[in-house]
């Protein structure tokens, strides 16, 4: 406390003096530990526990201290105490983003930047994106993409400003310092090795079938498993034995299938084609009006209740 702490004491313990260093450290315990849970609490907000990142921050917020000490040159107790949280504070923002970061290199950030426009936002599939989408050699691994989905929590949860999205097309977003843009021929450059002026027409139908199966197979696996196994077996997507839709699909054959009775089997679709449908629009319309017509078209195709 102020009362107790002054500054002949904080200029003993700038000279390694014994009481001193003791005075300051027992001044500002409270305040590390304080500065430290609130840290720990950042983490625990994405899902890790707060325990155990509350003993190694509030050991990083000592040494921090420590760190500045020599530092200060303040003429109060009151301006030493603002420099220490200040200055502790921003080396515990810097330990959370390196937790965070859990080695997410800047490239994958990059690619993980530009699926994310492509799921409209929603960080979970554009990690799923992430590791499909993308041409060969630009494909995240899981544990790369889940790195840069921890990593853009972490910077939009702390500092970062909010996601702007840089005009309509698909595969250009920026955030804080993490930009991503780069067309379809850019893509098949990187991943073919060839000048970009060589690459053909039926090369991009290529790319662009690739990426249309990878998109549903990335939105079937970030769905529920009924839901998405549903539509597999409905569809006969990924060798699956197709069961067909509608008046012509065998209804009981697929719920067989799925283990369920009819009825459920029957609302497992029904959700499913609603679900489906709403994220893969969401994926591959490059301007409102596209979405917004995508969307009319799928109202109709699949009806008021949806595809039976």
């Amino acid at each position: 406390m102020s009362e107790t702490l002054t500054l002949a004491l904080i200029a003993d313990a700038q000279n390694n003096g014994l009481e001193g260093t003791s005075a300051v450290l027992e001044a500002m315990t409270g305040r590390i530990e304080k500065l430290a849970d609130a840290a720990a609490r950042r983490m625990a907000s994405n899902g890790l526990r707060f325990e155990d990142f509350r003993e190694d921050y509030r050991q990083d917020a000592a040494v921090a201290m420590f760190e500045a000490l020599p530092r200060f040159n303040g003429d109060s107790v009151d301006t030493f105490y603002g420099f220490m949280w200040g200055t502790i504070e921003n080396a515990l923002k810097d330990k959370v983003r390196e937790s965070r970061n859990q080695g997410a290199d800047e490239d994958a950030l990059k690619v993980f930047a530009s699926m994310l426009e492509r799921a409209d936002g929603d960080v979970y599939l554009a990690e799923k994106f992430a590791q499909t989408v993308p041409p060969k050699g630009r494909r995240l691994s899981a544990d790369r993409a889940e790195a840069a989905r921890l990593a853009w929590q972490g910077a939009a949860s702390l500092d970062a400003p909010a996601t702007v999205v840089n005009g309509p097309t698909a595969g250009s977003v920026s955030q804080g310092d993490y930009e991503a843009s780069y067309s379809l021929a850019d893509a098949l450059a990187t991943s073919m090795g060839v000048p970009e002026d060589l690459i053909t027409a039926e090369d991009i139908t290529s790319e662009e079938r690739r990426q249309k199966h990878a998109i549903v197979n990335s939105i079937l696996a970030s769905m529920s498993t009924n839901q998405a196994n549903a539509l597999r077996l409905s569809y006969g997507i990924g060798g699956a034995q197709c069961f067909g839709t509608g008046d012509a699909g065998d209804l009981p054959g697929l719920a067989a299938a799925l283990g369920l009775d009819i009825i459920p089997a029957r609302d497992a679709r029904v959700k499913g084609h609603k679900s489906f449908a709403k994220r893969y629009i969401k994926a591959v319309a490059t301007s409102e009006a596209e979405e917004k017509e995508l969307t009319e078209a799928a109202a109709i195709n699949l009806g008021r209740g949806g595809r039976k």
